[in-house]
């Protein structure tokens, strides 16, 4: 999976640096200020271990110009697992508002980092009601966004690097919950669409 994801970002890289100009379909303006909507959603079931998750992120922001925007994102999930014959389950909330710096426009490929911090809290129910979470997050997200049609992109965020203080993400609770560094793993993936007004 690594593999796949640097072949990716790095064929991506090479276009982006290769192409000599924009092409005639989409041109920075296409970028200038004016409101963005988007987001993303998983769902996984184990059959193996008898657990599912459903997480959904919805995103809005306002593009300053083609350069900046800034943003909110909201989260929400629900993972359920059997232990011993138990059900629990557990609810993720999750806000992070973000400030976003476009640093390459070349075609239909639009490069970016997201700077922002966030906040989730994890909510177990029924027989784990007493181990509520809270964390939070300081960092930066790298991203690219592909235009595959005027107002209409196809978003990833590939990583992260900052600092986390009891911040949960994916199935391992712990690894990166705590600390600082550079994360590329695939809990930190994140595809989604983004439509642009």
């Amino acid at each position: 999976m690594k593999k796949i994801l640097f072949s990716v970002l790095l064929l991506s890289f090479q276009l982006c640096v290769s192409a000599q100009e924009p092409s005639n379909l989409f041109h920075e303006d296409d970028h200038d200020e004016g409101l963005f909507l988007g987001g993303a959603f998983t769902y996984w079931n184990n059959n193996n271990t008898k657990a599912s998750t459903f997480q959904m992120f919805p995103e809005m922001g306002w593009r300053f110009n083609h350069t900046w925007a800034a943003g909110l994102m909201l989260g929400f999930g629900v993972e359920s697992e059997r232990d011993e014959g138990i059900k629990q389950t557990t609810r993720v909330y999750k806000v992070s508002p973000f400030l976003r710096y476009y640093y390459m426009h070349r075609g239909p490929f639009n490069l970016y980092l997201d700077g922002g911090v966030g906040f989730n809290h994890a909510n177990p129910k029924y027989p784990n009601a007493g181990n509520k979470r809270n964390g939070y997050e300081i960092g930066v997200r790298p991203g690219v966004c592909v235009d595959l049609a005027k107002g209409f992109c196809l978003c990833m965020r590939m990583g992260f690097a900052g600092y986390r203080n009891n911040y949960f993400v994916g199935e391992e609770a712990e690894l990166g919950n705590d600390g600082f560094g550079i994360r590329f793993a695939p809990e930190e993936l994140m595809i989604g669409l983004e439509l642009e007004f």
